[in-house]
């Protein structure tokens, strides 16, 4: 019985450790998240202030997409894309706000 109880044991400490870290090594970095965050920001106040001009609302929906594409890299822990999407998509948005003034 005690060798039970030791095997028993040894595959619950293995099951847990096996449980833990892919969960930790899951979650994004925390630089990506407060980028994810910004971009959301910056792309409902330019969204907000509502541009009329066709090329500009194709800019903005083109900005969106990436927002979008973004999270969803996150979310399938593509961080490298992800991350590459919210650059793009700040960098329009951006733009967006420079030749609004």
């Amino acid at each position: 019985m005690r060798a039970g109880a030791r095997l028993f044991t040894a595959i619950a400490a293995i099951a847990t450790f096996v449980g833990v870290f892919p969960a930790r090594a899951a979650s994004p970095p925390p630089d990506l998240v407060e980028m994810e965050r910004q971009v959301s920001l910056e792309l409902a106040h330019v969204r907000d202030s509502g541009p009329t001009d066709p090329v500009k609302r194709k800019q903005l929906f083109d900005a969106s997409q990436l927002e979008q594409k973004g999270e969803v890299a996150i979310k399938s822990g593509d961080y490298k894309s992800a991350e590459d999407s919210l650059l793009h998509a700040r960098e329009i948005l951006r733009h967006l706000r420079e030749t609004s003034h």
